[in-house]
C-alpha cells in the first residue's frame, strides 16, 4: 500500500512541477511575442513608435489629404470607389503605419510641410533633410544664402568719351527712324559707330 501512495505523491508532484513548468513555458512565450511586437513597431530602418506623432481613428478628417494620396499612391486604390466601411478599414492600416513610423514616404506624414520643403527647394533654398535634427551649421548656412548681396554689376570697360559717343549713336538712330518715317534720304554712316579697329592697319 505504501508503495502505491509513494507513486501517487511521486505522480502529484511530477504533475505540479509539469504545470509549474508549463506557466514558465507560457511566460517566455508572452515575452518572446512582446519582444517581437517591439521589434516590429521599432523596424530595421530605425522607425519609432509616435515619431512622427500618434493620430486615431478620430483624426481621419485632420489627415484626409495624406490618407487619400497614401491610398491612391501605395494601396492603388481609388479613395473616391470604396465603400464607407472598407474606408475605415484602410484608415485603421494607415493610422497604425503612421504609429509606428512605417509608411513608405515621409510625404504621408504631413502633406503641407512637404509639399513647402519642395517647393522651397524647386526655389534653390538651403532646406535640411526632414528628419534632421536641429543642425546650427546648417542654419547659419541657410541664414548667410538668404542675405547673400545681389552680384555687383562689372564696371565699364568704355571711358567716358566712349560712353558719349555710344550715346551721340544712339540719338541719330532715333533721328534716322524718324527721317525714314518722313521719306527723307538718311546718310549710310549716320547712326552708326565706326570702331577704330577697322581701320587701324
Amino acid at each position: 500500500v505504501s508503495s502505491l501512495s509513494d507513486t501517487d505523491s511521486e505522480r502529484r508532484r511530477r504533475k505540479k512541477k509539469d504545470k509549474h513548468r508549463s506557466r514558465e513555458e507560457k511566460r517566455e512565450r508572452k515575452r518572446e511575442k512582446k519582444e517581437k511586437k517591439k521589434k516590429r513597431h521599432g523596424t530595421a530602418s530605425g522607425a519609432q513608435w509616435g515619431k512622427y506623432g500618434i493620430i486615431s481613428e478620430t483624426d481621419f478628417y485632420n489627415k484626409t489629404q495624406e490618407f487619400r494620396t497614401w491610398l491612391l499612391e501605395e494601396r492603388k486604390i481609388n479613395p473616391e470607389a470604396i465603400s464607407k466601411d472598407q474606408e475605415r478599414k484602410e484608415f485603421a492600416v494607415f493610422v497604425e503605419d503612421y504609429n509606428t513610423a512605417t509608411l513608405p514616404h515621409e510625404k504621408y506624414y504631413h502633406m503641407e510641410a512637404y509639399e513647402r520643403r519642395m517647393t522651397s527647394l524647386r526655389a534653390g533654398e538651403f532646406v535640411p533633410p526632414a528628419e534632421d535634427s536641429y543642425d546650427p551649421e546648417a542654419d547659419i548656412r541657410a541664414h548667410s544664402l538668404r542675405h547673400k548681396r545681389a552680384p555687383t554689376e562689372h564696371e565699364s570697360y568704355l571711358s567716358k568719351e566712349e560712353l558719349m559717343e555710344l550715346r551721340k549713336v544712339q540719338s541719330e538712330r532715333v533721328e534716322v527712324g524718324k527721317m525714314k518715317l518722313l521719306g527723307m534720304e538718311v546718310k549710310q554712316n549716320f547712326g552708326v559707330r565706326m570702331d577704330r579697329t577697322m581701320f587701324d592697319d
